[in-house]
């Protein structure tokens, strides 16, 4: 039935269908039908719409599989069998059959024109040239037929099936049928012009949207159809994750671009309709769709033009695609009506912010895009220019303000940096460098490079930069690169006295700003970036904030070859790896898979297929580009070569013999000559820059384009002539590095000359290569180099000729005829007016003048003169005023009025630019603006009211101080309300608008100091927020708190009370409230500050005032209102304050108290409390603990509890007071910083102790003084005092600073206080046995508190040089307490405990650093003072060893020792000894020289106790070699704490037993001239000590000891100690009770000695004799020995507690004072 139903009406000729898209016509479509850009202009000409209707008519037929029955095919069975012809009327369709790949190969029909019988052969003969180069297999699938009934549908194949259309170019072919063989050898596919190109020809599908546009072109223009694009297009576009397109020019880049928004926009509404795509279809409709809202997709370009072309043809791709009408075309915007910029924007507002749906996608240049960026964001960049500060606030945003525009004039480019900074730099620096590259340095590394993006500042510090030489690599140097930071800070100095700004300081600006506040704008669904080589990495990087789609959201494209933009260094790869760095990882948050992520990135697609201009030039081009990836690999992305299936005719090197060849093409004069023609609209001439441009420009005159090379890009000639670029170039004869690349490449001969390397100096070769590579890249057709000498153009013409790349032309008449073409008033006008979008007003006058055109020749005249003054602004303003003058004049005559009110206005005639908005533009809120700006109020507000801008007009009202016009415009607008939603968005809502209006008034009466009428205004505001809000801003407290009272907001009403530092008055209020907790918290603040601060106290101790027991009485009453608990501790709070006295008791239950309530001020002002009470206390009070305290919590409190003090309490205290001082600094920090705290609570005690009131305006914390007079206050700067209402107010940092002050100087006070009782109680005689150990504690404590002030840095130079004796004194003292002669004086449990804190440990290593510090050499005596401490300390760093070994260089046997100790064996060793036996060796050989040197010639000597000490340690470790060692427990404690955790003992090579009688001998020696020599014992002795007799009883004892020892351990010495026990005056000496013990077991009046006997002999004198085994068993059995086995694995505290154990527990009643031992005068 449909079928019979759509027959009918075609035989009827009903093509009404024809328009409507949801018809079956168009619903039984089988075929996918193309038609050619020469078939629509064919179709164009046609003059009969029915007729065009059965044409189209026909092509749906067709497109449905309806074929005639009489069909003409080509008999031949070759390529031509592929062609069709239709007939239509007296017309013949020509097509072919095609296969397209899509989702699969499918056969397609192609329209190639609609002819007359006699044009069809010309087109078949094209055809048939080019079907030639068609493989046979795609001919063959070609003309394969698939029929449904009577219908022929397309047949298709699978895409893995491979299906070449074009033969291999390379193979070698023979047949002469084909067309167009190079001279190189290589075949094309077409040789024709490429505006001719059948292969280049756009081709369109037929669809309801196309036949639409198609029957409704009444007018005939040029139509924006989406178009066919290559297969490798096809990809790209339908690739979908974020996507890199690469290709050079002319490629397509901006195409794929378009079409791929286009596709989105497609799927968006297909989607939206619900729509399912047809088979052919490429779209898939819920790729992108999301339902409910419009498709957010943003175009970024750099160039106004081109994004003026994309704007258009995406609004009519838009419309297309909804299948609107083409003549709906309200938005239609002719190319010659656009010029400035903004004009195209002008709908769009310079915010993200609720951008209109109908403005999607929102197609704009970068230099909107920042501008919309900068408005999104609060605080624009531009309100720091003193143009902005004239603008009422938020008028800044719109760029169409005058005064942003003037703003946009002191924007530094490269050419205002060339011209105007570059001069003034120091020459010594600029003299080797080129003006572009410093530019280019600047802009894109210092300022914009990826590493200035993660700058602080937005800038490389100068260390990264110059380290930029060592990466990437770079034809800079260090030494260049740091010239270049040096001419860069100049820069920013002078660009900052200029009041200037360039492009990267704004990007900066908002880098800042977007890192501290969120994107509040649009967020995008896909942005599309072309152009992208113009743009830094830190201007890409801005991107990111736009959309979060980033894995498929990003399309961005370019090429770097055409990277020629003035501070522009630009390459995909450093693209690529920020878009994996800043879009990809930080959208994800998670940088833990970052290798698996990068292989998630798009690859880089290059666009291949050149579409501008034929292979002879790409050739070319692609040469240049070789020399690029040679020389400047990182400076270009290398891509596979252009390819063209379009022959061309190679590029000419022109030569002339005689003349210039300008001179010989156009004459010798620049007037106008008859008999030239000259070149044609496209044609251009092109030159270096500016100098020879205009050199040129005298001899051409207005026979041809002349352009610059930097002017050109972007733009297409037919034919280009490049002038002179080699013997212009600043590169001159360093050219010749060409010959070097050649070299390499085997293309130098011997004829040519010998090549020099390259180096350093040819950077600027880069920049050279991608200028020749744009301008190579400008012409379509023919290209034609010609150059004043050869000298420096050699180079280059010998590489091309050797390529075969160029053909040498002889210019002679004939030639330079040919060259010139003339061109039409038309075509001169179209290339004029593209000159004109390109800002070339110079040569676009020339054009327009050439077409005769005068309108447009003044406008670009007036257009040239406003471009002159606007660079000139800086330079010359009195010139600039002229030229904007004539300008005007011409911009107003021909009917610009837009252009000349802009000119008038940057003359600062804002009235008569604002006559001409109004009156010829209609512009009605420029109007205002500049009535504003010219002070003419009344003008402005009646304008801006009749645009309806509400906000504006009230402004101008009250700028202008119209308040009753003010108020009336108000009325009427409430009596008029808007209905209009496009006018109403103007303004922000009368109710707004209003109060802001009433605000203004009450602002302009508060000024005048007229209250009475002020508050006329404030009462009648809105609302009672915005009343408050008016008051508290500008302080007019005692209004607003009868405002608020008389409103009942008691809570109000309090802070307002705050305000004005009546604390009382705020705390009834508060209680009017019901708000009990706070009035009674805000009593104990107050009464606390008056407390500590009234009266000239100093902050301590709490004193009394009057009313204080009253407001505490209040404090409680108010407290009884809420919880028991909080009762409770308001309670404790007022009883601290209210007792004076210092009962330790009563203060600690207030402490425990305070805990209980996590009251942080309670604890540290009651921990005050007591440290006082300790400090007041006299020295023979305190309670000394007889041995270390774990517990120090524990133990105070059973003191405290006892109202006893003792040392171990005052440290205590004092460690808990000065913790929480230090939780106060980090406080105080962050409030400087203004960071979040965790010590807030301990920020509050501050801030109430010293009497600081916190309160909030604006959301900001502002410090009140409660009594400004505080004698800490008296040290801040007056000026930081501010005035919040009647508070005195002081700034953050300040108050910061005040307080740390204050408590460092009360931490060091208080600190100092300790030390000095400390030092009391060290001097303090204390009766007992344990007064060793009570004076090392003391030591101890003032090393730990002197050191924990040093480090605080709260002292001065003094405070410092006190500190430092206490330390002198503690490390003095702690030596002969640590190391007694009297054993019974260490060997006890509680000083080997205190040995082992870390304290005593760095204490005893301070004494080893003082003795490194020494600038003298160190003597015998220190020496061995400094090895004993090693000795009994333990294991020391490295950075201490080193230097220790450094400083006894003096004693090289001493030096070896320490070295082998640590691990350095000296090369004597062969290895066979263990490291415990060399060193043992070492140390007897350091001992034996002490001992043997004449130690009554050596001033400080060794003394004998520390001699001995040694002695003995030296004895122990050569018993150990026996497999175990009989030792006294105090050596083998010794020996233990030096060995540490590591108590076992490594003897490699156990079976070798070192030879100990070197050893034994000398220990013998020593004993027996120690004891025996009585005389020099005691003179040694007396060189240390004058009282000797204690001390030689002391050391006698010792040394028998020693001799027992090496008896009972070596056997040997027993004759000595029988001889010593026969005499009496040595014998005496020894302790009775050890002496009987040995003698008692004597025989026949010799000694009998044993372990058993010398066990029980020690243990009498308390010296336990210890047997410790190292894994051999002594096999020794002995009841008072203690046996320790090292092999055991036992811990040192295992061991320590086996030589120690506890005594057993007594009973209470026994105990008596034993736990805790009183001073000589108890309590």
């Amino acid at each position: 039935m449909a079928k019979a139903i759509l027959k009918a009406k075609k035989e009827l000729d009903q093509f009404d269908d024809l328009l409507n898209a949801n018809s079956g016509l168009f619903r039984s479509s089988r075929w996918k039908v193309l038609f050619s850009d020469n078939f629509l202009k064919s179709f164009r000409k046609l003059r009969s719409i029915q007729f065009k209707k059965s044409v189209l008519n026909l092509l749906l037929n067709l497109s449905c599989g309806w074929r005639p029955k009489k069909e003409y095919i080509p008999t031949s069975s070759g390529p031509s069998s592929i062609l069709r012809q239709y007939k239509v009327g007296g017309l013949y369709i020509v097509c072919t059959i095609d296969i397209a790949k899509e989702l699969k190969y499918i056969q397609v029909l192609k329209i190639w024109n609609i002819l007359p019988l006699e044009g069809i052969p010309k087109l078949i003969n094209r055809l048939d040239g080019i079907f030639k180069r068609y493989t046979d297999d795609f001919i063959n699938r070609c003309n394969e037929k698939c029929l449904e009934g009577d219908l022929e549908v397309p047949k298709c194949w699978p895409t893995s099936l491979d299906v070449p259309r074009f033969k291999d170019l390379t193979a070698t072919e023979t047949d002469s049928d084909f067309v167009g063989v190079a001279s190189d050898g290589r075949s094309y596919v077409e040789n024709s012009q490429v505006s001719e190109s059948l292969l280049l020809m756009k081709f369109y599908a037929l669809s309801s949207g196309v036949v639409n546009h198609l029957l409704t072109d009444l007018e005939g223009k040029e139509l924006d159809l989406p178009f066919e694009v290559t297969d490798q297009e096809m990809e790209i576009i339908l690739y979908h994750k974020s996507t890199f397109i690469v290709g050079r020019s002319g490629t397509g880049k901006t195409t794929v671009l378009t079409m791929k928004l286009f596709q989105n926009e497609q799927c968006y509404h297909l989607a939206e309709q619900g729509c399912v795509s047809s088979p052919n279809s490429m779209v898939e409709p819920s790729c992108s769709a999301i339902r409910g809202r419009t498709l957010h997709q943003l175009f970024v370009t750099v160039s106004p033009k081109l994004c003026f072309a994309i704007k258009q043809h995406v609004q009519h791709l838009k419309r297309f695609a909804c299948g609107a009408s083409d003549s709906a075309k309200k938005n239609w915007i002719d190319m010659t009506d656009f010029d400035e910029e903004e004009f195209q924007f002008k709908d769009i507002k310079d915010s993200f912010q609720d951008i209109p749906p109908d403005s999607y996608p929102l197609v704009i240049t970068f230099h909107k895009f920042l501008m919309m960026l900068d408005g999104t964001l609060t605080n624009s960049y531009f309100e720091r220019f003193p143009e902005a500060t004239t603008l009422p606030h938020g008028q800044l945003r719109s760029s169409r303000s005058v005064a942003l525009q003037t703003i946009w004039t002191k924007e530094v480019d490269y050419e205002r940096f060339s011209s105007s900074y570059w001069p003034h730099f120091n020459k010594q620096l600029t003299k080797k460098l080129d003006a572009s590259r410093v530019f280019t340095e600047i802009i894109s590394h210092i300022k914009g490079g990826l590493g200035a993006i993660e700058a602080g500042d937005g800038r490389l510090s100068r260390e990264d930069y110059v380290q930029l030489s060592e990466g990437r690599v770079s034809d800079l140097s260090k030494q260049k690169r740091e010239v270049i930071y040096k001419i860069c800070q100049a820069y920013e100095k002078m660009k900052s006295e200029k009041g200037e700004f360039d492009l990267a300081d704004f990007v900066i600006d908002l880098h800042r700003r977007i890192r501290h506040e969120k994107f509040v704008g649009n967020h995008m669904d896909f942005v599309y970036i072309d152009e992208v080589q113009d743009l830094t990495m830190s201007q890409i990087a801005l991107f990111k904030h736009m959309c979060n789609n980033v894995e498929e959201g990003f399309v961005f494209s370019g090429d770097t070859a055409q990277t020629i933009a003035r501070g522009i260094d630009f390459r995909f790869e450093d693209m690529r790896h920020l878009f994996h760095e800043k879009f990809l990882l930080e959208s994800r948050g998670n940088k833990h898979q970052e290798r698996k992520e990068k292989g998630q990135i798009s690859e880089i697609f290059h666009l291949t297929q050149n579409f501008r201009t034929h292979a002879g030039v790409l050739k070319l081009s692609q040469s240049i580009v070789e020399l690029l990836y040679h020389f400047f690999p990182q400076s270009i992305d290398v891509l596979k070569p252009e390819t063209s299936l379009i022959y061309g005719e190679a590029p000419v090197l022109l030569e002339s013999r005689d003349e210039n060849a300008i001179i010989k093409i156009f004459g010798n004069s620049g007037t106008d000559n008859s008999n030239i023609v000259g070149f044609g609209a496209e044609q251009v001439i092109l030159v270096r820059d500016v100098g020879a441009q205009k050199e040129i420009f005298k001899i051409v005159g207005k026979h041809a384009l002349v352009l610059t090379i930097v002017e050109c890009k972007g733009l297409e000639f037919q034919d280009v002539l490049l002038y002179n670029f080699f013997g212009s170039s600043p590169l001159k004869n360093q050219w010749r590095v060409i010959y070097d690349y050649m070299k390499k490449k085997d293309l130098l001969d011997s004829t040519l000359p010998r090549p020099p390397s390259f180096r350093e100096g040819h950077n600027i070769l880069c920049s050279e290569l991608k200028q020749l590579y744009v301008a190579v890249t400008r012409t379509r057709q023919r290209l034609w180099f010609c150059e004043n000498g050869e000298e420096f153009s050699k180079p280059m013409f010998d590489y091309w000729k050797k390529k075969c790349l160029v053909q040498v032309r002889q210019l002679d008449d004939s030639l330079a005829q040919a060259m010139q073409v003339a061109s039409s008033p038309e075509e001169w006008k179209s290339r004029g007016i593209k000159l004109y979008h390109e800002r070339n007003y110079e040569m676009a006058t020339m054009c327009f003048e050439r077409a005769g055109d005068t309108y447009w020749e003044r406008r670009s005249k007036a257009a040239g003169l406003k471009a002159n003054a606007d660079r000139m602004r800086t330079s010359n303003p009195a010139e600039v005023k002229t030229i904007l003058k004539e300008a005007a004049e011409i911009f107003d005559a021909i009917g610009k009025a837009d252009s000349a009110a802009t000119c008038f206005s940057d003359l600062g005639e804002y009235e008569r630019a604002a006559r001409i908005y109004l009156d010829k533009c209609g512009d009605l809120e420029r109007a205002g603006g500049c009535f504003s700006r010219a002070g003419c109020y009344q003008d402005a507000a009646e304008v801006y009211a009749k645009g309806k801008f509400f906000s504006k007009c009230l402004t101008a009202c009250a700028k202008g101080k119209l308040i009753e016009t003010g108020l009336e415009y108000i009325k009427y607008w409430k009596q008029h309300p808007i209905k209009d939603t496009a006018a109403a968005r103007r303004g922000e809502g009368i109710d707004e608008i209003e109060q802001a209006f009433l605000e203004s008034c009450a602002l302009h009466y508060y000024e005048l100091k007229d209250n009475r009428s002020m508050m006329n205004f404030v009462r009648a505001f809105h609302s009672i927020i915005s009343k408050r809000n008016f008051l508290k801003e500008h302080g007019i407290l005692d209004e607003l708190l009868l405002l608020e009272e008389g409103f009942e907001n008691y809570l109000e009403a309090a802070e307002i009370a705050k305000l004005k530092g009546d604390i009382i008055l705020e705390v009834d209020f508060l209680e009017r409230a019901g708000k009990f907790r706070e009035a009674s918290l805000h009593i104990l603040i107050y009464v606390l500050a008056n407390s500590l601060w009234s009266y000239g106290s100093k902050g301590w101790p709490v004193e009394q005032f009057s009313q204080k027991e009253e407001l505490l009485s209040k404090a409680k009453s108010c407290a009884k209102n809420e919880t028991e608990s909080f009762y409770e501790f308001v309670c404790t709070e007022v009883d601290f304050l209210l007792n004076e006295q210092n009962d330790l008791v009563v203060t600690k239950n207030h402490m425990n108290a305070c805990q209980r309530h996590k009251s942080v001020g309670g604890e540290i002002l009651a921990a005050k409390k007591i440290l006082d009470a300790h400090l007041s206390s006299s020295a023979d009070r305190y309670v000394w603990e007889e041995m270390l305290v774990d517990d120090l919590i524990k133990c105070s409190a059973n003191g405290i509890s006892e109202n006893q003090v003792s040392m171990d309490s005052l440290i205590y205290f004092w460690n808990f007071w000065k913790d929480k001082i230090a939780h106060i600094f980090e406080y105080l920090r962050c409030l400087e910083t203004q960071e979040v705290s965790e010590y807030k609570s301990y920020g509050e005690f501050c801030l109430n102790y010293l009497g600081v009131w916190t309160m909030y305006l604006n959301q900001s914390p502002v410090y009140g003084l409660l009594i400004p007079d505080a004698d800490w206050v008296r040290g801040l700067n007056k000026r930081y005092l501010g005035n919040q209402g009647k508070l005195i107010s002081v700034d953050a940092r300040q108050l910061a600073s005040a307080a740390r002050n204050y408590w460092s100087s009360k931490l060091l006070s208080v600190g100092m206080k300790v030390l000095d009782k400390l030092k009391v109680l060290y001097k303090l005689p204390v009766n007992n046995a344990e007064s060793v150990f009570c004076q090392s504690r003391c030591a101890t404590y003032i090393y730990e508190v002197s050191v924990y002030l040093l480090q605080s840095k709260c002292l001065n130079l003094n405070d410092a040089e006190r500190l430092h004796k206490f330390i002198t004194f503690a490390i003095e003292i702690i030596v002969p307490l640590v190391f007694p002669l009297d054993w019974r004086n260490s060997l006890r449990a509680n000083m080997i405990s205190l040995r082992r804190t870390d304290t005593s440990k760095n204490m005893l290593k301070q004494v080893i650093q003082e003795f490194t510090r020494s600038k003298n050499e160190l003597s015998f005596g220190k020496i061995g003072k400094l090895v004993m401490v090693i000795l009994g300390t333990g294991k020391l760093t490295n950075e201490l060893y080193e230097k220790l070994v450094r400083k006894l260089g003096c004693n090289l046997p001493w030096q070896a020792f320490i070295k082998n100790l640590y691990g350095n064996i000296e090369r004597g060793n062969t290895g066979q000894e263990p490291k415990e036996v060399h060193v043992m060796l070492r140390f007897h050989e350091a001992l034996a020289e002490t001992y043997y040197v004449n130690w009554r010639a050596v001033k400080d000597y060794v003394t004998p106790g520390c001699f001995l000490y040694l002695v003995e340690r030296l004895l122990l470790w050569a018993t150990c070699f026996r497999g175990y060692a009989i030792t006294t427990s105090s050596c083998f404690t010794e020996w233990l704490i030096y060995q540490g955790e590591d108590t076992s003992l490594s003897l490699r090579g156990a079976d070798v037993r070192p030879s100990l009688d070197g050893i034994c001998c000398f220990v013998i020696d020593v004993a027996r001239e120690c004891i025996f020599n009585k005389g020099d014992m005691v003179e040694w002795i007396t060189k240390s000590i004058k009282d000797w007799k204690n001390c030689y009883s002391l050391l006698m004892l010792r040394l028998v000891v020693v001799l027992c020892l090496v008896y009972v351990n070596l056997g040997s010495g027993l004759n000595l100690l029988r001889e010593l026990v026969g005499r009496e005056d040595i014998t005496e000496l020894l302790p009775p009770e050890f002496y009987d013990t040995l003698k008692s077991r004597s025989r026949r009046n010799s000694v009998w000695l044993d372990v058993n006997v010398l066990a029980a002999a020690l243990k009498k004198v308390g010296n336990t004799l210890v047997i410790a085994s190292f894994g051999t068993n002594s096999g020794l059995l002995c009841s008072d020995a203690v046996f320790v086995d090292m092999m055991a694995n036992q811990s040192r505290d295992d061991i320590i507690r086996n030589l120690f154990p506890k005594p057993p527990v007594l009973k209470a009643s026994e105990a008596g004072s034993s736990c805790r031992v009183l001073c000589a005068n108890q309590f």
